[in-house]
C-alpha cells in the first residue's frame, strides 16, 4: 500500500499468469519480460533485476512478503534496477537459461525464487535464490545485496559486463551437446547401478532429503527389470512407490501427490501440487501394477487420476497447473489434522480412533503440533492392534476418508493456478489415456478426449502452431519443444487407447512441426522454435528435470510414429536425437532416464499389436482387458473397427476379424503371428511376440559408420593435389598408403574443447592426412572428436573417407575401461591376462579385450574400418615383470612375444573381416638398448607376427618416440641376430611404416623438456620484495579474517590458508624449467588457492564479508605478480636449455633455417629422417597447426643423423630442465 492507502499497481496487472498477478500490486515497478523492459535497461544503462518463480512456490511467497512488499527495498530496486518478473511455467526458455547461469555461479546450487542480475544485454553477472530482507541465515540480506551490486555497477560496470560476457560464453558452450557414436544397454545398466548406489533401503527413493518423486527413474527401473531380469531394479522401484504412497507427500484424503518431501521418510512435504508430477506418477504406478500385478499400485494410480478429474479439470476440459502450498498464510494448513478435528468431522469416536491409528493422527502431531495423514504401518498390523478384521478396518477408513474430504472442502483452500499449459496437459491426457487402457474406466478416456479437443480449439493457431498457455479465454506465447513433444506423445497414447485415428494424424502433424521448427543440424532438438524471440542462448537440454526431457520425449514420439507409419527415417532421427547426448549419458546415465527409455525401445523395436473388432464388441473388450494386464513398455497399439472400411495404416493392412470375431494380431517388424481371438491365448502370444533377442542385454544404438577406408589411390591423389606435394608426403611402408610428413597427434585432445575441434579441422584443411588417436586418450574423447570431424567434413564434401588415414591404439585399461574391468572382476568374469602395473594403470592385449576395444573404437570413430590398429605400449608386461622380478629375462620375453603373436592373430582376423586394414605396435621401449629388460624388439615383433598371423600378415606399422634427445631409433644398433641394425633399418627392410610420437617432448632424467623456443619477458618485480608484500597481506588476513572464523572439527583451520609468502621461496629454488613450473603451479598452487578463495567467497557475509572482499581485492593481484615472476624465472631456465641445444644443431643446418623456431627445426630433423613416414605432433591449437605444417614444404635435411649425434655428444654439457 502507498502512504495514502491506495493500492500499488504495476505493469503485471495486465498479465494472465496467476504468479505475475500475485505481484501486480507490489510497490516494485515490475515489468514482464519483453522489449519494453529490455529497451529501458539499454536506454538508462541500468542492470536488470530478474526474478523468476511460480505460483505454488512457498519461498517465492516468503520473499514477496519480506522484500517485494517492503517500501524501502522496492524503492531502491526501482531507482537502481529495471525489475523484471517471470513465471517460469510460462517462460521455460528464460528459466532454463538463467537457471543454468545460477547453477554455474553457485557451485551447482539453484532453485526458486531465482534472483539474477543482468547487464542491459541480458548477460548474467550475479545470481542466487531466496534472500532474506536483512543479513541472516549466513547470507547477505536482499537490501545489502542490492546496495552492493548498485555500488559495483557505479564503480566497475565494465568489470561486471566482462563477468557477464564470460558467463554468457560459458552458457553458449555448455548448451552444446556432447554427441557420441553409440548409446545402448550398457548405459541402462549403468543408470541402474548409479541409482542403486544412492538407494535408500529403508524409505525408498534416492539420496537424502529433500526427496522428489523420481518418476522417470522409476519407469526406467521397471524397464531394466524386464530387459535384464534385474530383481534389484524392481525392488528399488516398488519400494519407492510403496513408501511414497504411504507417506504424507501423498494426500491420503484428497488424492494426488504434493511436490516433494522435505525429509527422507516422504512424511512432510512442501504442500504444493503440480499437474506434471501427478501425470507422471499416475503413469508409473500403472506401469508398476502391470509389472507386478499388485492391486495397491493400481489403486494409487486411480486415486491420482480421480483427484485430477475432480479438482484440476476446468469446465472447458483443460487441466489446471497447480495448487499452492499455503492457505490463510500458512504452509500446509489446509492438509493437517488433530485428533479433535477428526472426531468433530466424523462425529464418531470409534471411527476417529481407527482413522487416527492408521493415519498417524496424534495429540503430539508430526508437523508443528498437528498431523499430516500418513500410513507408517500396514493395514493388517493396525487391524490386529485394534482387534478388527482387516476388511472391516479398510471399509471404515474408506468411509472416513470420504467424510473428511467433505469436511476439508469447507476450509479455505490453497490458491489455484488455473492457467492451462499445453505441455503439462499433454502429459496428463497421456496419463488418462493410459489409465483407461489399463483400468478400462471410460471416464479417463472421455476426459483425455475432451482435453485433446480443448487444446486443439484453444491452444492451436489457425496456422497449426501451438500456443503455450491459456487462462480465462486468453491464449498467448509461442509453444516450446515440450509443448509439441508432450502433446504429441499424449495424442499417441490417446490413439492407442481409444483407436481414433484423428489423434494419430494430429500427433504426426505435430511431429512434423518439431522436425521443421526445432531440429538441430547435428541431431536432436532445441527448446525453442527457429523463429522464437532471440535470447542470450538458444537453449537445448538432454537430461530430465522435474519433467521428462523434451528432447527425449520428441525422440520417443518419432520412434513410435516410425513403427506406426513404417518410416525408417523417423527411427534414424529418433536415434540421432539421443546419440547427440551420448557422452553426457555415459557420464551420468541416471539423469537421462527418459532418453534411456527411448534407447530401450529403439534397441529391439516394439511389439506391434493390432486389435480389430467392432467398438463395444465383448470379444474386443475382453482382448483389450487381457492386454491391459501385461507390462509392455515397448509396444504400439492400433485399434480398428472394420465397419469404418480398410485402414491405410501399415500395421492394420490386411487385418480383419476372424470369422466375425474380434482378433488381436501380435507382430514384430510387421511379421505377425496367427491372430488371437480368445483372451486366454493372449499371454502365450505376447510371450513370443514381446520376447527380447538373446543379445538384448548388450546391444547399442550405433551411428551408421562411414563406409570405406583409406586407399593407396586416394591418399596418393590427395598428396598430389597439395601445394607441398613434392616435399610433404611419404609412403607408409609397403601399405601403399601415402602419409603427410606431419600427422595430427590427438593426445590430450577431446570432443568438448572447441579449440581442439578447430585445430583438427585446420590441420586437415592444411593437407594433413593421418590422424593418430587411442582408446585411452581423454577417455575416448579424442576418438569421438576425430569421428565427429571426419564425418562432418566427409558429409560436407571437404574430405573423402578414402583420403584420410585413421590410426588408433588399443591396450590401456584406464578410465571407463578400468571401471568396466573392475566390474567384470567383481562378478567373476575378468578380462584374461590383465597387467596391473599400478593404481589406475592396467593393461591388456588379450584378444577378448581387444575385441571389445576395437568395437568401441570403431563406434567412437564412426567408421567401419580402422586403417591402422596398433597395440598401445604392450611392453607394460615387460615393465611389470621386471619390477616384480618374475622369472628369468628370456622367459619373460618369451611370454611377451607369445602374447603379441596371439594378439596379431586376432588382428589378422579383423583384417579378413574388414574391420582393420593394417596393424602394428606403438612402443616407447623399442628404441632402448637390447640389454634393457624392458626393451621391445621390432625383429621379434615381426617373428611374432609370422607365428600368429602367417607369412602374409598385415603388420606394417610401428609407432615409436624420436626427437633430438631421444634418438635411439636412429643411433641405437640393437636389432637383428647380430644386434647390428637400428629399429629404422629393420623397419625399412620389412616394409614397415614408422610413425613418430613425442617429437617435441623429450623425456630426460631431470624431467620433461619441451623442444620449443621460449619467450622470456622482462622482470616486473623483485621476487624477494614481492613475496614480502604477499606475506604481509597474509598476516593481515589471519589477524582480521581468520581469527573471527569458527573452525569445524576435523577441518583445516582457516588460519592455514594463504601461506604462499613463506612457502614460495622454497619452491623457487626447486624449479628446473618452464614445464616443471607449470606442473607445480597447476597441481600444488592453484587448486588449493582456488578452493580457499571460493569457500570464503560463499560463506562470508555482513561486515566480515566486506572485510574479506576488500582484503581479497588487494591480495590476489599481489600474489599474481609473485607467481608471474616465478614463471618468468622458470622460462629463463628453459631458454638456457633451448639456447644450448640450438648452439649444437644450428651449424649443421642450412643458413636459411637457423633463424626458424626451435620447434620447427626439431620437427624438420625428425621428418627428414630416412625410414620415418610421418611425425605425429600434438596440435591442440590452431597456432600449433600453423607452426607444424609449415615444415611439410621444406625439402628434407640432407644428414639428420649428424644432428642427432651432435646433440648426443653435447647432451651432458647442456643445461638440463
Amino acid at each position: 500500500m502507498s502512504e495514502g492507502g491506495e493500492r500499488h499497481t504495476n505493469r503485471l496487472v495486465h498479465s494472465t499468469s496467476p504468479y505475475l498477478l500475485q505481484h501486480a500490486h507490489n510497490p516494485v515497478d515490475w515489468h514482464p519480460w519483453g522489449e519494453e523492459a529490455l529497451a529501458r535497461a539499454r536506454a538508462e544503462d541500468k542492470p536488470i533485476l530478474l526474478s523468476i518463480g511460480y505460483s505454488a512456490c512457498h519461498w517465492c511467497h516468503v520473499m514477496e512478503r519480506e522484500s517485494f512488499e517492503d517500501e524501502t527495498i522496492a524503492g531502491f530496486m526501482n531507482a537502481h534496477f529495471v525489475p523484471v518478473k517471470v513465471d517460469r511455467e510460462e517462460r521455460p526458455d528464460l528459466d532454463d537459461i538463467y537457471m543454468a547461469a545460477t547453477l554455474a555461479m553457485n557451485q551447482g546450487q539453484g532453485g526458486w525464487p531465482m534472483t539474477v542480475f543482468l547487464t542491459p544485454d541480458q548477460e548474467p553477472f550475479f545470481a542466487g535464490t531466496y534472500f532474506p530482507p536483512t543479513d541472516r541465515y549466513g547470507r547477505p540480506g536482499f537490501k545489502t545485496l542490492l546496495e552492493r551490486i548498485a555500488d559495483l555497477w557505479l564503480r566497475d560496470r565494465e568489470g561486471l559486463r566482462a563477468q557477464g560476457a564470460e558467463v554468457a560464453r560459458f552458457l553458449r558452450e555448455s548448451t552444446r551437446p556432447a554427441p557420441g557414436p553409440s548409446v545402448g544397454a550398457e548405459e541402462i545398466r549403468k543408470a541402474v547401478a548409479q541409482l542403486a548406489r544412492d538407494f535408500d533401503e529403508r524409505w525408498g527413493g534416492f539420496g537424502h532429503a529433500p526427496k522428489f518423486p523420481p518418476s522417470p527413474a522409476l519407469s526406467l527401473l521397471l524397464r531394466a527389470h524386464r530387459r535384464f531380469e534385474d530383481e534389484g531394479a524392481l525392488r528399488m522401484a516398488t519400494r519407492t512407490l510403496g513408501m511414497m504412497a504411504r507417506g504424507g507427500m501423498h494426500d491420503q484424503i484428497g488424492g494426488g501427490f504434493h511436490r516433494y518431501s522435505v525429509d527422507e521418510r516422504w512424511l512432510v512435504p512442501h504442500f504444493e501440487k503440480m499437474l506434471y508430477d501427478n501425470a507422471q506418477l499416475a503413469r508409473v504406478y500403472l506401469e508398476a501394477f502391470q509389472a507386478t500385478g499388485d492391486p495397491a499400485l493400481r489403486a494409487v494410480a486411480i486415486d491420482v487420476l480421480d483427484y485430477i478429474l475432480r479438482e484440476m479439470t476446468s469446465p472447458e476440459g483443460g487441466f489446471y497447473s497447480a495448487t499452492d502450498a499455503d492457505s490463510e498464510g500458512e504452509e500446509g494448513r489446509f492438509f493437517v489434522w488433530t485428533p479433535a478435528r477428526v472426531r468433530e468431522a466424523l462425529g464418531d469416536e470409534e471411527a476417529a480412533r481407527r482413522f487416527g491409528a492408521y493415519y498417524d493422527i496424534t495429540e503430539r502431531g508430526n508437523f508443528e503440533g498437528q498431523s499430516i495423514p500418513n500410513a507408517p504401518r500396514s493395514l493388517p498390523e493396525v487391524a490386529e492392534d485394534l482387534g478388527l478384521p482387516a476388511a472391516e478396518l479398510e471399509e471404515s477408513l474408506a468411509a472416513a476418508r470420504a467424510t473428511l474430504h467433505q469436511a476439508r472442502a469447507r476450509r479455505v483452500p490453497p490458491g489455484l493456478d488455473d492457467k492451462v499449459l499445453t505441455a503439462w496437459n499433454g502429459l496428463m491426457l497421456g496419463a488418462l489415456a493410459e489409465g483407461f487402457r489399463v483400468t478400462g474406466d471410460r471416464r479417463y478416456l472421455d476426459a483425455a478426449t475432451r482435453a485433446a479437443g480443448f487444446l486443439r480449439a484453444q491452444l492451436t493457431t489457425p496456422e497449426g502452431r501451438l500456443v503455450r498457455t491459456w487462462r480465462a479465454g486468453t491464449a498467448h506465447l509461442a509453444g516450446y519443444l515440450e509443448d509439441y513433444a508432450y502433446l504429441a506423445s499424449g495424442l499417441l497414447d490417446l490413439y492407442e487407447a481409444g483407436g481414433d485415428v484423428a489423434h494419430l494424424r494430429e500427433a504426426q502433424r505435430l511431429a512434423g512441426r518439431i522436425r521443421e521448427d526445432f531440429a538441430a543440424e547435428e541431431g536432436g532438438f532445441y527448446s525453442t522454435a527457429r523463429d522464437h524471440e532471440s535470447l542470450l542462448v538458444r537453449h537445448r537440454e538432454g537430461h530430465d528435470g522435474a519433467t521428462p526431457a523434451p528432447n527425449a520425449v520428441a525422440a520417443h514420439v518419432l520412434a513410435r510414429l516410425s513403427h506406426h507409419l513404417d518410416r525408417e527415417d523417423l527411427r534414424d532421427e529418433a536415434a540421432g536425437a539421443i546419440r547427440v547426448w551420448a557422452k553426457a549419458i555415459a557420464r551420468q546415465p541416471r539423469a537421462f532416464a527418459t532418453s534411456l527409455a527411448v534407447v530401450d525401445l529403439l534397441l529391439d523395436g516394439p511389439v506391434e499389436l493390432a486389435l480389430v473388432g467392432a467398438e463395444g464388441d465383448r470379444g474386443r473388450e475382453a482382448l483389450r482387458a487381457e492386454l491391459a494386464r501385461h507390462y509392455l513398455p515397448n509396444r504400439i497399439v492400433a485399434v480398428h473397427d472394420p465397419a469404418h472400411g480398410p485402414s491405410p495404416l501399415p500395421l492394420l493392412a490386411g487385418k480383419d476379424t476372424v470369422k466375425g470375431q474380434a482378433a488381436l494380431y501380435v507382430c514384430r517388424h510387421f511379421a505377425c503371428q496367427r491372430p488371437v481371438t480368445a483372451a486366454a491365448d493372449v499371454a502365450v502370444a505376447l510371450a513370443i511376440g514381446a520376447a527380447l533377442p538373446a543379445d538384448g542385454g548388450d546391444r547399442a544404438l550405433d551411428a551408421r559408420p562411414l563406409p570405406g577406408a583409406a586407399t593407396a589411390e586416394a591418399t596418393a591423389a590427395f598428396a598430389r593435389a597439395q601445394p607441398a606435394s613434392v616435399t610433404g608426403y611419404a609412403p607408409l611402408g609397403d601399405t601403399g598408403l601415402v602419409t603427410s610428413r606431419i600427422g595430427f597427434g590427438s593426445y590430450r585432445v577431446d570432443d568438448e574443447t572447441p579449440e581442439h575441434r578447430r585445430a583438427l579441422v585446420k590441420a586437415l584443411r592444411a593437407g594433413v592426412d593421418v590422424i593418430d588417436t587411442s582408446t585411452t586418450y581423454t577417455d575416448g574423447g579424442s576418438e569421438r572428436l576425430v569421428g565427429q570431424v571426419l564425418r562432418e567434413m566427409t558429409h560436407a564434401g571437404e574430405r573423402g573417407r578414402e583420403e584420410t588415414i585413421v590410426v588408433s591404439k588399443l591396450g590401456y585399461v584406464q578410465g571407463e575401461n578400468l571401471e568396466r574391468a573392475q566390474e567384470k572382476e567383481a562378478v567373476g568374469r575378468p578380462w584374461p591376462e590383465v597387467v596391473k602395473y599400478g593404481e589406475g594403470v592396467w593393461h591388456c592385449i588379450h584378444p577378448e579385450f581387444l575385441a571389445d576395444q576395437l568395437t568401441r573404437s570403431l563406434q567412437r570413430l564412426q567408421i567401419g574400418t580402422l586403417d591402422v590398429g596398433l597395440l598401445h605400449n604392450p611392453e607394460y608386461f615387460l615393465m611389470d615383470a621386471h619390477e616384480r622380478s618374475h622369472g628369468p629375462l628370456e622367459r619373460r620375453r618369451g611370454e611377451f612375444y607369445r602374447r603379441l603373436a596371439e594378439s596379431f592373430g586376432f588382428l589378422e582376423e579383423q583384417v579378413r573381416a574388414g574391420r582393420v586394414l593394417w596393424y602394428g605396435v606403438s612402443s616407447n621401449t623399442c628404441t632402448r638398448p637390447a640389454s634393457d629388460p624392458e626393451a621391445a624388439s621390432l625383429t621379434r615383433m615381426l617373428e611374432a607376427a609370422r607365428a600368429g598371423a602367417g607369412e602374409g600378415h598385415h603388420f606394417r606399422v610401428l609407432q615409436l618416440p624420436l626427437n633430438l634427445y631421444e634418438s635411439g631409433a636412429v643411433l641405437e644398433r640393437k636389432e637383428g641376430p647380430g644386434l647390428d641394425r637400428t629399429v629404422l633399418d629393420v623397419a625399412r627392410e620389412a616394409g614397415v611404416g614408422v610413425l613418430v610420437n613425442r617429437p617435441l617432448n623429450a623425456m630426460r632424467d631431470a624431467g620433461l623438456l619441451r623442444l620449443a623456443s621460449v619467450e622470456v619477458p622482462a622482470p616486473e618485480v623483485d621476487l624477494d620484495a614481492q613475496l614480502g608484500v604477499v606475506a604481509g597481506l597474509e598476516d593481515e588476513y589471519r589477524r582480521d579474517v581468520a581469527s573471527r572464523l569458527e573452525v569445524a572439527e576435523g577441518s583445516v583451520p582457516p588460519s592455514e590458508f594463504f601461506r604462499w609468502g613463506t612457502e614460495l621461496p622454497g619452491v623457487a629454488g626447486q624449479v628446473q624449467g618452464l614445464e616443471h613450473w607449470e606442473a607445480l603451479e597447476g597441481q600444488r598452487i592453484l587448486p588449493p588457492l582456488g578452493q580457499a578463495l571460493s569457500a570464503l567467497d560463499h560463506h562470508l557475509s555482513g561486515d566480515l564479508g566486506e572485510t574479506w572482499h576488500a582484503w581479497r581485492a588487494r591480495y590476489v593481484p599481489q600474489l599474481q605478480k609473485a607467481l608471474g615472476e616465478l614463471r618468468r624465472r622458470a622460462a629463463e631456465k628453459s631458454r638456457g636449455v633451448s639456447a644450448g641445444l640450438e648452439a649444437a644443431i644450428d651449424p649443421l643446418l642450412p643458413p636459411e633455417r637457423r633463424g626458424e623456431t626451435l620447434s620447427r627445426k626439431a620437427l624438420w630433423v625428425v621428418a627428414s629422417t630416412p625410414g620415418v613416414s610421418s611425425v605425429l605432433v600434438g596440435m591442440r591449437r590452431e597456432d600449433y597447426v600453423a607452426d607444424a605444417v609449415a615444415v611439410m614444404s621444406w625439402p628434407p635435411l640432407a644428414d639428420p643423423a649428424a644432428v642427432y649425434r651432435a646433440v648426443r655428444a653435447r647432451a651432458a654439457t647442456l643445461v638440463t630442465a
